[in-house]
């Protein structure tokens, strides 16, 4: 026997109890402060993404490549202030369509008895 190697006992397999649950409301309130958490994290990713993209491309010249042929000017404000104001829009609407989400499924879940979850103990 290796030192990695692990023995785990298992009960018998009749031992194992299943319950069924039913997921049958879900608070409008906790759907929009989840929303709300889950949207800031992916704003933080979309600042960081559009940092990162203005990077590389600063790095491989391509801004100077704008700049010069099209007459664009890609600087770290402007670029920013674009990934800031996509990332605000986001978390507004993410967090306006978990609440509407959470009010939809109430609704259907009055209607059909809800979403029937199982679990076993194993």
């Amino acid at each position: 026997m290796s030192i990695f190697s692990k023995t785990v006992r298992r009960a018998d397999a009749g031992s194992a109890k299943t319950v069924n649950l039913k997921l049958t409301r879900i608070n409008f309130w906790s759907a929009i402060r989840m929303g709300f958490v889950v949207t800031i994290a992916l704003g933080i990713g979309t600042l960081l993404a559009f940092l990162i993209l203005w990077v590389v491309l600063s790095a491989v010249g391509v801004t100077n490549a704008l700049s010069s042929q099209v007459g664009i000017q890609l600087n770290l404000a402007s670029v920013l202030s674009a990934g800031l104001t996509l990332a605000v829009f986001n978390i507004v609407l993410g967090t306006l369509l978990a609440g509407v989400y959470a009010a939809i499924f109430n609704l259907v879940a009055r209607i059909t008895g809800g979403l029937s979850v199982g679990f076993t103990n194993n």
